[in-house]
């Protein structure tokens, strides 16, 4: 399952960009699809029963990131946009920080969640959901279709209106 996810992602950086229409990100064809390995992270701010199986007819975007980094920071006021305005459309999102292993205490993560208004849940993400998703640079960003499959991966820093159109394009299937 870890080496589908992987390879659904290596194929998604090969469909990355705009689509020529200019309507957004192309996401990868449905029937192309595979589907997204389950979520294990220490949440800070909802509840650790959080399951992408239970988000089905859902849209969910998984955001891995880290505090210390620089393109994660700059990506969070529009991932926190992007949420606010669509999440009562039928969107989640989940920010999986890759710190699970930094023993910084709770009370570390709580205050960035509270300094950068992070109005989504936002969890530690364990090592084996890091692996099965292919994490290997951040800001990482995993678009999630209503049937729970991976429609779009981006990595690194993306334009609000990229982020926002893959959003769109999903809620809209």
């Amino acid at each position: 399952m870890a080496r589908c996810i992987r390879l659904a992602f290596a194929l998604s950086l090969l469909v990355l960009g705009c689509s020529p229409s200019g309507k957004g990100p192309d996401l990868i064809p449905a029937a192309e699809r595979l589907p997204a390995p389950e979520v294990k992270a220490h949440f800070l701010n909802a509840s650790n029963g959080l399951s992408l199986s239970s988000m089905k007819g859902k849209v969910v975007v998984l955001d891995f990131w880290a505090t210390w980094c620089g393109p994660c920071r700059m990506e969070l006021p529009s991932l926190v946009r992007i949420y606010d305005d669509n999440h009562s459309k039928g969107l989640e999102m989940w920010g999986l920080s890759l710190e699970a292993a930094d023993n910084k205490p709770d009370a570390y993560f709580q205050d960035f969640i509270a300094k950068n208004g992070l109005s989504y849940p936002i969890g530690l993400a364990f090592d084996q959901t890091i692996k099965d998703y292919g994490v290997s640079g951040i800001p990482a960003t995993y678009f999630i279709d209503k049937k729970g499959r991976v429609a779009l991966a981006f990595v690194g820093l993306h334009r609000e209106e990229d982020l926002d159109g893959a959003v769109q394009e999903l809620l809209a299937e």
